[in-house]
């Protein structure tokens, strides 16, 4: 099952809700990378301030970009490298600190794909172009958005 089908982009969820609405006894849904059993989707829970007592991981959300540093143990960077190749969805809730949302709830913000890293733990993250493809274009240290079938800057 892809999750996507079953959420709104732009809705918040709160973990409490996913587990309620999914049917989750799994605690691994409360780290920043989860995998629900049953279903073709890699869940990332993202917070960019975190709190004092979490690791303070460098991510943060521009425009339609992730730009993520995963976990420092690196145990889940090959599932979000080969996901496309598994037939897996990437799912995005995110939010910028962690009482922003009732319940410490997230934003979902839609389906993201893989789109390159560096170093260990270190990923870039792209929600598909309106014309169903990943359109890139790498200008100095940072990413534009352009669509190749439209040929404009998204």
């Amino acid at each position: 099952m892809k999750t996507s089908a079953h959420l709104s982009a732009g809705a918040i969820y709160s973990r409490d809700d996913l587990r309620k609405q999914f049917s989750i006894a799994d605690a691994t849904i409360n780290t920043g990378v989860f995998r629900p059993k049953g279903h073709d989707s890699i869940w990332l829970f993202v917070t960019e301030h975190k709190t004092s007592d979490r690791t303070n991981y460098q991510d943060r959300l521009e425009r339609e970009g992730l730009f993520w540093q995963g976990q420092t143990g690196g145990r889940t960077d090959q599932l979000i490298i080969q996901h496309a190749n598994t037939g897996l969805e990437l799912l995005l809730f995110y939010r910028k600190k962690k009482l922003e949302f009732p319940k410490a709830g997230f934003r979902f913000a839609g389906v993201f794909e893989y789109s390159s890293h560096f170093g260990r733990s270190h990923f870039v993250l792209f929600a598909p172009c309106a014309c169903g493809s990943i359109c890139l274009l790498f200008a100095g240290a940072r990413y534009a958005r352009i669509c190749c079938a439209r040929g404009v800057s998204t």
